[in-house]
């Protein structure tokens, strides 16, 4: 496609509504309660797993069922042979005597701390993203921590580079253009550090959600904003590449404080996801003080978050606050009625029933909506 060309129907696409959603998706439906219908833990490798001398734990951070199997990764780096980056049916997601399929071509193994995955409306693409926590001034050596890899659906052995080439090997080109736009009057400019843990995508634009931003990584406050962007897929010879436009914004600052003063602070953004089920988003807000991981569910519609509205917080049959007890990392729709949550509970001996999470395990929770 020629540089014109691609012009012309970038232009067209920012004419319409941002965050407009695939025809097939069905009409918004406002879920009523939510309640826990399941809890496990997976196995994500062999036990007594070692790098550099030290145990491996599984700090599982991204979930994406994509119809027909479970892709997780992991924000810590694995051995040689292995991935952060993995797959399991999900009929056998809490079977410890299946081996995960792991992904290991380049993109995969030479990016570091994946944060969450996401799917285009139309199940054609699949992205997955990095924290974008950290770069090393004047060396290339933390690049890989800023990358957003995507591929078609079926064809994970194949990923590519989001980038506006294709010879790049990591996403950093855009990490500038995020770090402008959370500037304010402590940081003109530029936010000196961001961390990105949400990931979601409509059929034109790709969401980010933000954690944490400040000074630096030991310096910073909790935030639950979401910035987007437009995308458009481009026919290269036989191949098909996403670019991005140069439209992005921030287009929500929630504030879960403001939101549900009850609840336990402070919560912050750590998953966003679109569900084509219900025409609507899923906002995890997760908690981390003191030895305390806990997590929230809420949720609010194209419109609402396209004009800065409060997220919806779920809440049980009881009428109380639905929450799990883990540090959910990402959320990824099921079906109609049922959300996955994967838990990245650092390295806490966390229980699921009676048993005590290990080094090689996550835990998971699956969510009934109604």
């Amino acid at each position: 496609m020629n540089y014109r060309l691609c012009t012309v129907l970038v232009a067209l696409m920012m004419l319409g509504y941002g965050c407009k959603t695939s025809k097939s998706v069905t009409s918004n439906t406002t879920p009523g309660t939510a309640t826990i219908a399941e809890e496990g833990l997976l196995t994500c490798f062999t036990a007594g797993t070692m790098l550099d001398g030290k145990p491996v734990w599984c700090e599982a951070s991204a979930v994406l069922f994509d119809g027909t199997n479970v892709f997780l990764a992991n924000d810590k780096d694995m051995p040689s042979g292995q991935s952060p980056v993995f797959s399991k049916p999900l009929a056998s997601l809490a079977d410890s005597t299946r081996a995960p399929t792991y992904l290991t071509q380049a993109p995969y193994t030479t990016a570091h701390k994946y944060e969450d995955f996401a799917q285009t409306p139309d199940g054609k693409f699949v992205f997955l993203t990095t924290a974008f926590d950290r770069v090393k001034p004047g060396s290339p050596n933390w690049d890989g921590y800023n990358t957003i890899l995507y591929w078609r659906k079926g064809d994970e052995q194949n990923p590519r580079v989001l980038a506006p080439n294709d010879t790049s090997r990591t996403s950093m080109a855009y990490r500038q253009r995020i770090a402008r736009l959370l500037a304010n009057d402590e940081f003109p400019g530029e936010m000196p550090y961001f961390k990105v843990e949400g990931l979601a995508a409509t059929d034109r634009q790709l969401l980010f959600g933000i954690r944490e931003e400040g000074k630096a990584f030991d310096n910073f406050k909790y935030r639950s904003k979401i910035i987007a962007v437009s995308y458009l897929i481009e026919e290269v010879g036989n191949a098909e590449r996403i670019r991005l436009a140069d439209d992005w914004k921030l287009i929500a600052d929630f504030d879960p404080a403001k939101a549900e003063s009850a609840l336990p602070q402070p919560l912050a953004l750590s998953s966003l996801e679109y569900d084509t089920y219900r025409n609507r988003f899923w906002l995890l807000t997760s908690l981390e003080l003191n030895g305390q991981l806990d997590a929230y569910l809420w949720t609010a519609t194209p419109d609402e978050l396209m004009t800065n509205k409060p997220f919806t917080l779920m809440r049980n049959a009881q009428g109380q606050p639905l929450h799990v007890g883990h540090k959910a990392e990402d959320v990824t729709p099921l079906d109609r009625n049922r959300l996955l949550l994967i838990h990245d509970d650092d390295r806490a001996l966390t229980t699921v029933g009676k048993r005590i999470r290990q080094p090689n395990q996550a835990a998971y929770t699956i969510l009934k909506i109604k």
